[in-house]
């Protein structure tokens, strides 16, 4: 066992011997947090390296008497979210998917109409939204464009975009209610 505070009040300082030792005590952790998540080996080894590299680029803001496993998983639930955002709009998730309906996994069949209630209720929660909204959001979240992106290959002001995207998302997200709660990390 580390002393946990004592290294990260040295990780601040900006020492490598403190940041490998809680690389070592809590890599394992996340990388368990994450497969779990993602079923996917070297996703998981991913997100266990973005994790601790966004540590090390963030340790000055680390505070040392608060929950640091939890600081941790917090940053590596944010990327498991963005790799499964990633996944959904790659033909390779899809084609999962349909493999998963084919063949004995450990996803249910439960999981899979769950899933595609998913799609379905998305679609139609799409039709919910203005023109422009439909548009920035598909931008967003299937062409994975920036706001800034967006915004300039629209002709309108990054703050459109951003008013837009978050009319859309609340819109989607009150469609999306009593969906579990994964689903809606995916918008």
């Amino acid at each position: 066992m580390i002393d946990e505070i004592q290294c990260i009040n040295s990780l601040k300082q900006g020492s490598y011997k403190a940041f490998s030792k809680l690389y070592d005590e809590y890599a394992d952790y996340i990388f368990g947090f994450a497969l779990r998540q993602l079923r996917n080996r070297d996703a998981a080894k991913d997100v266990v390296q973005d994790t601790f590299m966004k540590l090390w680029i963030n340790r000055s803001m680390i505070d040392s008497t608060g929950n640091f496993k939890g600081f941790l998983y917090s940053i590596a639930r944010y990327r498991i979210i963005d790799t499964l955002r990633q996944q959904m709009n790659e033909p390779k998730f899809e084609e999962y998917i349909e493999h998963c309906s084919e063949e004995s996994t450990d996803i249910s069949p439960e999981d899979i109409m769950m899933y595609e209630e998913f799609l379905a209720v998305v679609a139609v929660a799409k039709n919910k939204l203005t023109p422009r909204e439909r548009q920035i959001y598909e931008l967003s979240r299937d062409a994975l464009l920036s706001n800034r992106q967006i915004a300039e290959k629209l002709g309108i002001s990054e703050q459109t975009v951003k008013n837009h995207l978050s009319s859309a998302l609340r819109t989607l997200r009150e469609s999306l209610n009593g969906l579990p709660i994964i689903f809606i990390f995916w918008l």
